[in-house]
């Protein structure tokens, strides 16, 4: 009875964030506005109580409604291929109010908490949308906030692209409300790494899928590094593909020398 009156209120808030959308941006506003500052209490509670806080908040205060979807880059689609403007993230971009670049909580995070980086991916990747004309509005944010052109986001996301880091839309109070897009490394990522580590179910997929030209594919093997979902795994120098774990991020493309791998809507 509790898990039936649970999802029933889960969706009656959700045709409620349909009807009314500027409950939904006032809340997106709220969370996001203070993200940092809950992160850094899930962090605390984890080092003091060494209590998984992230999962408990995860299954008991956010069922769900907070993490990531992948959105991938257009210079991973072949020419012909049309999407929404929500399904890849320079047209979303486009057609959002950015209001400047900041830093990456958990690169900047791990490195101030450890002795050694993960990786050497930069700091000043995460672009924030929508919080209005002011900077100063951003509370735990603004001292970090930089103003940005479009066409600093894009030369920021090709390099990201080219670094291998995913792209995500950061949600709240669900997938249709989103305040950063964040460009990810699964050493360092609080959602990502969480996924990869235990399923967590913060990551959604994107509306694509990656496929593979075998005819094209010399079996080299390279896409693999690149895949951080286990869709392409090479062994014994053959290359296997397990396509229901594709995110559709696009990553695996730019890294084929053959050009044997395209992005397909799931939908066609």
């Amino acid at each position: 009875m509790v898990s039936i009156s649970s999802r029933y209120f889960h969706n009656r808030f959700d045709l409620l964030l349909d009807r009314i959308p500027i409950l939904g941006k006032i809340l997106t506003f709220t969370f996001g506005a203070f993200e940092n500052l809950i992160l850094e209490t899930f962090r605390y509670i984890d080092t003091k109580l060494n209590i998984n806080a992230f999962e408990v908040a995860n299954r008991y205060i956010l069922k769900n409604r907070w993490g990531g979807k992948v959105i991938p880059l257009n210079l991973n689609f072949e020419t012909e291929t049309r999407f929404l403007p929500s399904q890849e993230v320079l047209a979303l971009l486009c057609r959002s109010k950015v209001t400047g670049v900041s830093t990456c909580y958990c690169r900047d995070t791990q490195r101030k908490h450890s002795s050694a980086p993960n990786c050497n991916h930069p700091i000043n990747t995460c672009i924030h949308i929508g919080f209005g004309k002011s900077l100063r509005e951003i509370p735990y944010k603004s001292e970090n906030l930089v103003k940005v052109t479009k066409s600093e986001v894009r030369h920021l996301l090709e390099e990201c692209d080219q670094r291998g880091l995913v792209h995500q839309i950061i949600f709240f109070p669900n997938p249709s409300f989103y305040y950063v897009v964040c460009n990810c490394c699964p050493c360092c990522c609080v959602v990502m790494n969480k996924f990869l580590k235990n399923g967590s179910p913060q990551m959604i997929k994107s509306d694509f899928i990656a496929e593979t030209n075998l005819e094209m594919c010399s079996d080299c093997g390279i896409c693999s590094n690149w895949c951080y979902f286990g869709a392409r795994m090479y062994n014994n120098r053959s290359l296997t593909l397990k396509s229901e774990n594709c995110f559709g991020c696009g990553i695996c493309i730019s890294k084929c020398p053959e050009n044997a791998i395209s992005l397909k809507s799931k939908s066609l």
